[in-house]
């Protein structure tokens, strides 16, 4: 299918967004905003520097590990400008990780975060060859450059003497040409868990980027040709999809700025809603539970411009939406509505999702333009509407495969250029997906498919709840039992308890009923802010003396 990037490069689908609007704010950070013109010129300028300094060609794989700071837009489309790949990694990435990444992708060299180095500088010295260092403070206002600095730099420039600062690089000439006709080539490189859960380097073309911001102005629910200066919340991590596609390249291929906050806290999104007219926030549901749990959030005016906000990366509570669109009325928002959608890194990010044209209580979405999507059994033959399968889906999105592991990507992508996302689901008779859980995570007891997810979302309606985990645990009834990690407020354990309890055995099946029920503070977290499920099985498998 045809669609307006097509056939373009990353780089040469920002410079149209360029066009649209040369001299407002592409990028908005720290107060401080930053000229579509003006981050055409650094892009130049960063591209020169790794082609004419570095001597980085075509092909050359470079490792990308920022914050969201301007550094992280600039690298992005100067190494795709000369035909380069940038593999984005998580900024706080230990030292033995990194190396081990940019060994096994053949990284030519690193642009690392300065106090990610500064904490294991011994380390890196073995490497600091290969590495590049930024500073955060290189594109705050004055004012803020010269705080930062006072407050943070002393003993951090003081343990990294010797190292190269990329912003000490010069080069004789800005010019370089732009590579083209590369569409369908590799280009960026992100880390998943994969459709089997287990880690794999992902390839995503031009193509595939280009697919997901093409299609930007149906997954913002608005026109584009009639914004002036809005934003995109950019809080989510450029080294996801979901982060570097839909909160860095949507808006920037389409005009409007991305608003930068490079570390999440209420107060900081809060501050940055109120301060810009933020069009679109996109986040997890973890960043939403806290903002609506900070009082200023709650009488923010500045979400009277929000047209809607996208939740992703993990299941959104029925009574998490609710609150956050009562919250964005209650502030004179006229669209306001919180959306779940989903995606996968084998396909960029969200390509089913729910919009104002088309939304349904319960499910993760309908396909996008351009996506196809199905529901197949085991032999990845089609079920009847309504039944669980696993979920395929296809589209210009769908990856160029795993790094160096064709036999994955063949058992991932069939012949037709179906994805197998690993995914159960079903699809009712109006085109809606609705998710059921990861097909690596069912738990059988006494033979019957128990999904945890359908078990935390129950819990999650409980008064006092605010977030759930449901792992597995060895029993003496059943062989395999579930137990589940609650945070919430209450005063009193045991009621909460037994209020957990009644309310399972009158709404869920007896084998899903939890056997065990522990309550914490809090629980641990993926890099993206998801509930991590396996840090739980694993310290409980520990203390029980379970061997996997």
């Amino acid at each position: 299918m045809e669609f307006k990037f097509e056939g373009l490069s990353i780089y040469e689908a920002f410079k149209k967004g360029r066009e649209l609007r040369p001299k407002e704010a592409a990028i908005w950070f720290e107060g401080r905003q930053i000229s579509f013109n003006k981050t055409d010129a650094l892009i130049d300028k960063f591209a020169a520097i790794l082609h004419n300094t570095l001597g980085i060609c075509k092909g050359d794989i470079l490792l990308v590990a920022q914050p969201n700071i301007p550094q992280a837009v600039f690298f992005f489309y100067a190494i795709n400008k000369i035909g380069a790949v940038a593999n984005f990694v998580h900024p706080l990435t230990p030292f033995n990780q990194m190396k081990a990444i940019m060994e096994s992708n053949d990284v030519k060299y690193a642009f690392l975060f300065e106090q990610a180095v500064s904490k294991e500088h011994e380390k890196y010295e073995s490497i600091k060859d290969k590495i590049f260092i930024t500073r955060v403070e290189t594109y705050l206002s004055p004012f803020k450059k010269w705080g930062y600095h006072l407050f943070y730099n002393g003993k951090v420039r003081k343990s990294l003497k010797g190292f190269t600062y990329f912003d000490d690089l010069s080069c004789d000439s800005l010019e370089t040409e732009t590579v083209t006709s590369w569409a369908n080539e590799t280009a960026v490189i992100l880390h998943s868990g994969s459709t089997t859960g287990d880690p794999k380097v992902i390839c995503l073309s031009n193509t595939n980027v280009n697919f997901i911001a093409a299609h930007g102005e149906e997954y913002c629910c608005v026109d584009f040709s009639s914004l002036k200066r809005e934003g995109l919340l950019s809080v989510l991590p450029s080294f996801h999809g979901f982060g570097l596609v839909m909160t860095i390249h949507t808006p920037l291929t389409n005009g409007f700025a991305t608003v930068q906050i490079p570390d999440f806290s209420p107060k900081a999104v809060t501050k940055a809603i109120n301060s810009y007219p933020m069009l679109v926030i996109c986040g997890v549901p973890n960043m939403y539970a806290r903002l609506l749990q900070y009082k200023p959030f709650r009488k923010c005016k500045g979400l009277k411009n929000l047209h809607v906000a996208w939740c992703g990366g993990d299941v959104l509570p029925q009574a998490l939406k609710e609150d956050f669109d009562k919250v964005c009325r209650d502030n004179g928002s006229k669209y306001g509505a919180l959306y779940e959608g989903y995606g996968l890194t084998e396909a960029v990010t969200a390509t089913i999702l729910n919009t104002h044209d088309h939304h349904c209580e319960g499910a993760i979405g309908y396909p996008g333009s351009g996506v196809e999507v199905k529901i197949v059994d085991e032999n990845r033959k089609e079920v009847p509407l309504g039944e669980t399968g696993e979920l395929a889906t296809r589209s210009l999105a769908n990856m160029v495969g795993y790094y160096k592991d064709e036999d994955a990507t063949k058992a991932c992508i069939d012949e037709e250029g179906w994805l197998y996302t690993g995914d159960l689901a079903s699809m009712n008779e109006e085109g809606f997906v609705f998710f059921k859980q990861r097909i690596k995570r069912v738990i059988k007891i006494s033979g019957v498919a128990i999904f945890p997810s359908e078990v935390e979302k129950h819990i999650e309606t409980i008064k006092g709840v605010r977030e759930v985990c449901a792992i597995s645990i060895p029993s003496k009834k059943t062989g395999v039992g579930i137990k589940v990690f609650v945070v919430g407020s209450y005063s009193d354990e045991e009621a909460m308890r037994d209020t957990i309890l009644v309310s399972c055995q009158q709404n869920l099946i007896r084998w899903a009923v939890p056997q065990e029920i522990e309550f914490r503070k809090s629980l641990p977290h993926t890099m993206i802010g998801k509930v991590d499920y396996k840090v739980l099985q694993q310290e409980e498998d520990e203390k029980r003396k379970i061997n996997n």
